[in-house]
């Protein structure tokens, strides 16, 4: 990657950092929707699959984030929440709508939470490192061309 482009070393920490707790987090989503799948695939067959694409899913965008930073991964991240939050009413789950004592499924929105302030944080940081002039590369004359 040319100099220019390079992130500042504290940008790259960051992003680290950043991408190491959204991998956490993914994992903690998947391991909670794991504990609940039992009770899902007897009576809303439905649901369970739809647990099960959850979980694969989270494993593998955690994967991707771990292996790369890129905006579309996080947007994995996000597309993954919204479908949850859209789509399993559509599947009849209707169950846990104003259900606050339980556990798994405040667990399940606080990490989501989580997740959406990183990847709020992660296109605020990418949006003000983009705007940094960049600057001229140097290329360092090499040692057989220095006249002596």
């Amino acid at each position: 990657m040319p100099d220019r482009l390079a992130a500042s070393p504290r940008a790259h920490a960051t992003d680290v950092i950043a991408r190491a707790v959204g991998a956490v987090a993914l994992a903690t989503l998947a391991m909670i929707h794991m504990v609940d799948l039992p009770g899902t695939l007897g009576p809303l067959p439905l649901v369970g699959a739809g647990y099960l694409g959850i979980i694969a899913t989270a494993v593998a965008v955690g994967g991707m984030m771990i292996a790369r930073s890129h905006w579309l991964v996080w947007a994995a991240a996000m597309g993954g929440y919204v479908l949850t939050r859209t789509v399993s009413g559509f599947l009849g789950d209707h169950s846990d709508v104003g259900n606050w004592r339980c556990s798994l499924g405040l667990a399940a929105l606080s990490v989501e939470a989580l997740l959406i302030l990183l990847s709020a944080w992660q296109a605020r940081s990418r949006r003000t490192t983009l705007t940094i002039p960049p600057q001229p590369a140097q290329h360092p004359t090499p040692e057989y061309s220095r006249l002596s």
